[in-house]
């Protein structure tokens, strides 16, 4: 079967669009063909949605959200509706996992996108039976566990994961390793991040994770003050800026974004 496809890099979490149709019972045998093509170094997949009115629609692999995969979405339709003076703009988006259409500002000339997240729904605790208890910021399509320290060994993992899948059953869940910046500087994180995609089965050490991200800045501004708060997440592959905007002591906005790059259309055979 051919498919034709465009490689996305925000901050180096690779998502592979596949621009061809596909049907949905395929989506998760075309996805792990795609992943396992070495060239590419995808972390992920995304399946692109043409309809007859003209619209489109995102759905990734597993039907989870990923807010860099959105980003980047936002970021290749601009670049079909781009004329000679359209350096900066904002595309309307919508992608799996997600509820309510997403805005997506892009800005070709500084290579960035952004993108407004879905809202959290809550911060829960996750208990594990040897590893103690962790706090886990549930969104709608994708969860995300925060450990302090660094990254961990593959039981510890396996074990997290499992409490948090038990706790809250979700298309996907992450866990985000943070630790402070290198430089001491307030609002700046290192973070590492893993996450598990039900549908696939895949679990991937992420070069970057936009909901992660978005989770992380959600939990680091859970006791703060009504305003708004930017954190910097220095992730393998690449920063990521994250915002939250908090009123009468409930996050009311949530925006992420970063680098951003996407290649020329490809086209290679997979097997199903």
């Amino acid at each position: 079967m051919e498919v034709k496809l465009r490689v996305a890099d925000p901050a180096g979490n690779i998502t592979i669009f596949v621009t061809s149709p596909v049907e949905r019972n395929l989506y998760a045998k075309v996805a792990n063909e795609l992943l396992a093509i070495k060239e590419f170094r995808g972390e992920q997949v995304g399946f692109i949605e043409r309809h007859e009115d003209g619209s489109s629609h995102m759905e990734m692999m597993g039907g989870e959200f990923c807010g860099n995969a959105t980003r980047s979405f936002g970021y290749l339709l601009g670049k079909e509706q781009e004329s000679k003076d359209a350096y900066k703009k904002t595309v309307t988006v919508d992608v799996s996992g997600s509820s309510e259409k997403l805005d997506v500002e892009v800005d070709y000339e500084a290579g960035t996108s952004k993108t407004m997240m879905p809202l959290p729904e809550k911060i829960e605790e996750v208990e594990t039976a040897q590893y103690g208890s962790y706090p886990m910021v549930v969104f709608d399509g994708i969860n995300h566990v925060i450990v302090k320290g660094p990254r961990r060994e593959d039981a510890f993992v396996q074990a997290v994961l499992e409490a948090a899948m038990a706790k809250h059953k979700c298309d996907a869940c992450g866990i985000m390793f943070l630790e402070p910046s290198a430089d001491g500087m307030e609002k700046r994180y290192r973070m590492t991040p893993v996450v598990y995609v039900e549908e696939t089965g895949s679990l991937v050490w992420e070069s970057s994770c936009g909901s992660g991200s978005m989770a992380t800045a959600v939990y680091l501004s859970k006791q703060k003050n009504d305003g708004k708060y930017v954190y910097i997440l220095k992730q393998p592959g690449g920063i990521i800026e994250a915002t939250v905007v908090k009123e009468n002591g409930k996050t009311v906005e949530c925006k992420m974004g970063g680098p951003v790059s996407v290649s020329l259309e490809k086209t290679v055979e997979v097997k199903v």
